[in-house]
């Protein structure tokens, strides 16, 4: 698709005295299926770098009645905007998700944009690293008042990491989705 757009934007200016010149090295492409991170990118880029690929996982999520299901999906991530920040798709029965995970040099904290359908939903996580582990937090209305989101990548390795997602609402922190992700390529 990329190279499509790419293609397709260059045939479009043929003719021109001088058609500007297009910085797409570090995306997607033949030789760097997942892309590339930009050497101009800040240095936190690589503290998402795990994300990097493709990954089957088992997800659980867990219902209001105390019952949980259990169901496979696929994580996939690669470097987006010329190698400066990272979007990666999700994939399971009936859901799917992509977010867009950029370092913000200003506030020091990651920005993670999320995106999902069917059923639009979106929102906006902040965070970063807590020892070894990525935490992102955003804070949210429930009936009983506003909590906070928490989404924690945990038991990272070069194999895969897992991912939790909890409500935390004063002292009581709930967790309504895991998953463990293998790395597949």
């Amino acid at each position: 698709m990329i190279l499509l757009t790419t293609s397709l934007l260059a045939a479009s200016l043929a003719g021109q005295d001088s058609p500007p010149r297009l910085d797409t090295q570090y995306e997607a492409s033949v030789a760097h299926p997942f892309g590339q991170p930009n050497p101009d990118a800040p240095a936190e880029l690589a503290q998402f770098g795990f994300f990097i690929g493709e990954f089957a996982c088992v997800d659980e999520r867990f219902l209001p009645d105390g019952s949980s299901v259990r169901f496979n999906a696929i994580w996939n991530g690669h470097y987006f905007l010329n190698g400066h920040a990272i979007q990666d798709q999700y994939w399971a029965p009936g859901f799917y998700t992509s977010n867009i995970r950029q370092f913000d040099e200003a506030t020091g904290e990651w920005k993670v944009h999320f995106l999902s359908e069917p059923g639009y939903s979106t929102g906006v996580w902040s965070g970063g690293l807590d020892g070894d582990d990525m935490v992102l937090t955003r804070d949210v209305q429930t009936p009983n008042g506003t909590a906070v989101s928490r989404l924690t990548f945990y038991e990272i390795t070069e194999d895969g990491f897992r991912w939790r997602g909890q409500t935390v609402a004063g002292e009581t922190i709930t967790t309504g989705w895991t998953s463990d992700c293998t790395r597949v390529r």
